[in-house]
C-alpha cells in the first residue's frame, strides 16, 4: 500500500501534467482564456500539494500554511476557468476557500492543531467545490445533462469534505499517518478528481468541436455565413420553416472596387463588415445571413409571400445609403443592389433560387444600382429606386413598393 507521501507524489505528478496540457492549449489559442485558468488552477493544486509532501524538509510555514493556501487556490482559478468558458463573470465569493485558511490560521489554537487545520482545509475545499457546482449549474455551455453530472460530482465532493471535517474534529489525529480515515478521504478525491476531469474534458472537446463547425460555415471578416454555411441554413429552413414560402436575396455592394481603389482595402473590409453588422440586425429572427463572394451577399428567410422579402431588402438597402463609412480623413457612403427569388418550401432548391435571384440582381444593376429587382414568375419587377420626394418617410417608401407588386401581381392573374 502507498504510504502519504508517495500518493501526494503520484498526485502532484497528474496535477502537474494536467496543468502543462492545458496552458500549452491555451498558448496555441490565446483567446481560449478558460484553458490558462484550468491549467493555473492545477498549477495550483500540484504545486500546494508538492509542498505538502515536502512536510518534514522544509519549513512549516511553506509546507502547511503557504502549501495549503496554494492548494485552495487551485479553486479560485477554476471557477474563473468555469465562468469564463461560459463567458461571463466569476461569482462574488470565488476567493473564499483560500481566505477561509488564511483567516482562520490567524487563530493560534487552529495554527497549532493539525487535527484543526486538517478540519479547515476540508471545510474551505468544499466551499470551492460547492461554488464550482454553483458556477457551473448556473451555466449555458455544453448540456444540461453533462452540466448536471459535474454540479453532482462536486457536490459529492463538498458533502465528503464537511464530513472527513467533522471526523478529523472527533478523532483528533496528530498527523497524516495517524489520519485512520486518510484512505477513504484519498478514495473520494482520486474517484471524484478523475470523474469530473472526464466529464469537463467531454465539455471542451464538444466545445471545440463545435467551435471547428463554426469556422468552418462562417467568413472570417464579416462573421457571417459562408456557401457552406447557407447550404446548411437552407437545408434546415426548408424542412423546419413554419412559413409556405423562402425568400433569397442576393446583395451586392455597388462600385466596391472603386472603393477600394481610391480608399485602400481597409476602408473595403470596413464596408463589407458595416454591412453585414447591419443585415443582421434588420433581418427577421430566424434568417440566415451569408458572405457569397467578394462583395456579395445573400439571405434567406421565410416569408408568406414575396412582398414580406421585398420589404426587408429595401429597408437595408435605404439604410446602408443612408450610412456614412469613415474613410480616412473623410466618410463615404455606399449603395446596394438587390436581387429577391421567392419559392415555396416544397418546391425550393437553392440552385434555382441562386439562378432566379441573380437574375433579379443583374436587372438591378442593369437599371441603374441602388434598387431591388424581384423575380415574378418569368419576370422581373424592378421597384421604385428612390423616394419621390427628400420628405418621404420610411412608411411612404413602402407603400410604394406594395403597390408596385400589388400591380405586377394583379396584371399577372389578369
Amino acid at each position: 500500500m502507498l504510504d502519504v507521501k508517495t500518493a501526494f507524489l503520484l498526485w502532484v505528478t497528474q496535477a502537474g501534467t494536467f496543468s502543462i496540457l492545458l496552458i500549452a492549449i491555451w498558448l496555441h489559442a490565446p483567446n481560449q482564456r478558460h484553458y490558462l485558468w484550468f491549467g493555473l488552477g492545477f498549477a495550483g493544486h500540484a504545486l500546494g500539494l508538492g509542498l505538502i509532501a515536502a512536510r518534514n524538509e522544509i519549513p512549516d510555514f511553506i509546507s502547511i500554511h503557504m502549501a495549503n493556501f496554494i492548494s485552495l487556490s487551485s479553486f479560485s482559478f477554476w471557477v474563473v476557468g468555469l465562468a469564463t468558458f461560459d463567458g461571463r463573470r466569476p461569482p462574488r465569493l470565488y476567493l473564499l476557500p483560500p481566505l477561509l485558511w488564511t483567516a482562520a490560521n490567524l487563530l493560534p489554537f487552529i495554527r497549532a492543531e493539525f487535527a484543526y487545520r486538517f478540519a479547515v482545509y476540508d471545510i474551505a475545499s468544499s466551499i470551492g467545490f460547492a461554488i464550482m457546482a454553483f458556477t457551473v449549474g448556473k451555466s449555458a455551455f455544453s448540456t444540461i445533462r453533462y452540466r448536471q453530472m459535474l454540479a453532482l460530482v462536486w457536490i459529492l465532493q463538498a458533502i465528503g469534505g464537511i464530513v472527513f471535517a467533522g471526523l478529523a474534529i472527533r478523532l483528533m489525529p496528530s498527523s497524516f499517518p495517524d489520519l485512520t480515515i486518510k484512505a477513504h478521504v484519498g478514495l473520494v478525491a482520486i474517484v471524484g478528481f478523475v470523474t469530473a476531469i472526464v466529464i469537463l474534458a467531454k465539455m471542451l472537446m464538444d466545445q471545440s468541436e463545435a467551435r471547428l463547425r463554426e469556422l468552418a460555415c462562417t467568413d472570417p471578416l464579416t462573421g457571417a455565413l459562408n456557401r457552406r454555411g447557407l447550404n446548411d441554413a437552407f437545408e434546415q429552413m426548408t424542412g423546419t420553416s413554419d412559413k409556405p414560402a423562402v425568400a433569397l436575396l442576393l446583395f451586392d455592394l455597388d462600385h466596391f472596387k472603386q472603393i477600394n481603389d481610391r480608399y485602400g482595402h481597409q476602408t473595403g473590409d470596413l464596408v463589407l463588415c458595416e454591412f453585414a453588422r447591419l443585415c443582421t440586425s434588420l433581418l427577421p429572427q430566424g434568417a440566415a445571413f451569408a458572405r457569397t463572394g467578394g462583395e456579395e451577399f445573400a439571405a434567406m428567410l421565410g416569408v408568406a409571400e414575396a412582398r414580406d422579402a421585398a420589404l426587408v431588402a429595401e429597408t437595408a438597402r435605404l439604410a446602408m445609403a443612408e450610412r456614412k463609412i469613415p474613410a480616412g480623413a473623410v466618410a463615404t457612403s455606399v449603395t446596394v443592389s438587390v436581387g429577391i427569388a421567392v419559392s415555396t418550401v416544397a418546391e425550393a432548391t437553392l440552385d434555382q433560387l441562386m439562378k432566379n435571384a441573380d437574375k433579379a440582381l443583374y436587372r438591378a444593376k442593369a437599371q441603374g444600382r441602388n434598387r431591388t429587382a424581384v423575380t415574378n414568375g418569368k419576370r422581373v419587377v424592378t421597384l421604385p429606386p428612390h423616394r419621390t420626394d427628400p420628405l418621404d418617410d420610411q412608411a411612404d417608401h413602402q407603400v410604394a413598393i406594395l403597390k408596385r407588386l400589388a400591380s405586377v401581381a394583379g396584371s399577372d392573374n389578369s
